[in-house]
């Protein structure tokens, strides 16, 4: 993984973090198809992502992901990450540490796929091949 991708990353996750969408969804390919820990199903496209966002952040309005570490696998990416928000109607703060794979193509996310544990994001990196 190329340093220009390193640094998307991040600035990926800062614009989530800042509740950016618009800026957040320029990251990804408009193809691109996301998926987190397969609860949601599966979402397509800049349309998808809105729609993923959108009900993240009207449950958790001050959602903030962060990147602990990013694994460099050649054209995709491993990264263990953590996040964390209040509920908007309970109040009652979460935290979640997670294991994200995506992959990147000329500078934008072509997948994206979030799981609870790195043997699964592992298995789902292999399974693209």
């Amino acid at each position: 993984m190329s340093h220009e991708n390193v640094e998307m990353a991040h600035r990926a996750y800062a614009a989530l973090q800042a509740g950016d969408v618009d800026e957040w969804v320029s990251y990804f390919d408009p193809q691109v198809e996301f998926s987190w820990m397969a609860i949601e199903g599966l979402f397509r496209g800049h349309e998808g992502l809105r729609e993923w966002a959108a009900g993240l952040l009207a449950a958790f309005p001050d959602w903030k992901p962060s990147i602990v570490e990013i694994r460099d696998l050649g054209d995709r990416a491993l990264i263990h990450g953590s996040a964390g928000g209040e509920g908007a109607r309970s109040g009652l703060g979460i935290e979640v540490d997670f294991w994200h794979a995506m992959e990147i193509r000329g500078g934008r996310v072509v997948w994206s796929a979030a799981f609870r544990t790195e043997a699964d994001a592992l298995q789902a990196v292999r399974l693209r091949d």
